[in-house]
């Protein structure tokens, strides 16, 4: 976020943290709204996890699921979600139990080719996923090797805090299986996160990093796995990413040692395309021009001095 647009990173992380006040202004209000909306693709990859661990829950029980089993229950989700979000249930319900979406918030139409898109990602990854190899082995696995997953795992990174958040684990003797569920593409951060999840389970469960085995599930449209072994070359390079990352955050502080920021130290991003779909595109005026919602300045038809 904050390599894309570090404007948007400051409405996230800052700015909307002020909404939480009794007497914020309404901008900041907003803020911590938008915070919470999701676009159309990543609620539908959140529902697929979620009913990929609804499915090892059911296999954890002794009732494996079908692929039917686990398509009714993505599709049950889906139904549920969608209605709460055009609802705005989120606005009167628990924080997650409905999603705040992107297309509902600022009133888009979706057509049907785009939920179709979006129905046919989520049954055929969780479908591909119940017909796996990975799920007949971890349904067959006895669960005293399945690893507990924190829901705030991390780890520390020379003196850095750094979270992780990966889908499932597996002991086999003197190894460990990690494995994240992606309904996406493969990805250039891929091999970053890969080590930071080998990095962490490696210290949680003291055990040798040549000894984690990290897979990146690809789901759809087949299922593809990436496994990554992690060297001393990967963690060289994530611990100067981290640096480099953390240092050109803090930079922007007014106050860092106070974690204090102001908005005018954090710049827009110059892609007009990444503000028609940023989450707070509806109270950033570059955002708001670029999506249309403000008048056109009028246009300079010369350049004299006066």
């Amino acid at each position: 976020m904050f390599e894309e647009c570090p404007r948007r990173y400051y409405y996230h992380y800052y700015f909307a943290q002020a909404g939480y006040a009794p007497d914020a202004p309404e901008e900041a209000r907003l803020a911590l709204e938008m915070k919470s909306i999701k676009g159309l693709d990543m609620w539908v990859g959140e529902v697929v996890h979620e009913t990929i661990h609804w499915a090892l829950e059911q296999a954890r029980s002794g009732a494996v699921p079908s692929g039917q089993d686990a398509k009714a229950e993505a599709r049950r989700r889906l139904s549920e979600g969608w209605l709460g979000s055009l609802k705005q249930l989120w606005r009167t319900h628990p924080k997650d139990a409905y999603p705040n979406l992107f297309e509902h918030y600022y009133t888009m139409s979706v057509g049907t080719a785009a939920t179709d898109r979006l129905k046919d990602k989520a049954f055929l990854s969780v479908e591909n996923f119940i017909e796996s190899e990975i799920f007949k082995q971890i349904a067959a696995t006895p669960d005293d090797r399945w690893l507990p997953v924190e829901k705030y795992a991390s780890f520390r990174l020379d003196g850095l805090l750094v979270y992780v958040k990966f889908d499932f684990a597996l002991r086999e003797g003197e190894r460990l299986t990690v494995y994240d569920w992606k309904t996406g593409k493969l990805s250039q951060n891929e091999t970053r996160q890969l080590t930071c999840y080998a990095m962490y389970t490696s210290s949680k469960w003291n055990v040798p990093i040549e000894n984690v085995k990290v897979c990146a599930v690809y789901l759809q449209p087949t299922l593809e796995i990436n496994e990554h072994p992690v060297g001393g070359d990967d963690v060289e390079g994530l611990r100067l990413y981290a640096k480099q990352s953390f240092s050109a955050m803090v930079n922007c502080l007014r106050i860092p040692a106070r974690n204090v920021a102001a908005m005018e130290d954090f710049t827009m991003t110059g892609n007009l395309l990444r503000c028609v779909r940023c989450n707070f595109r509806g109270i950033c005026e570059q955002g708001k021009q670029a999506s249309g919602e403000l008048d056109e300045a009028p246009i300079v038809e010369d350049w004299d001095e006066s």
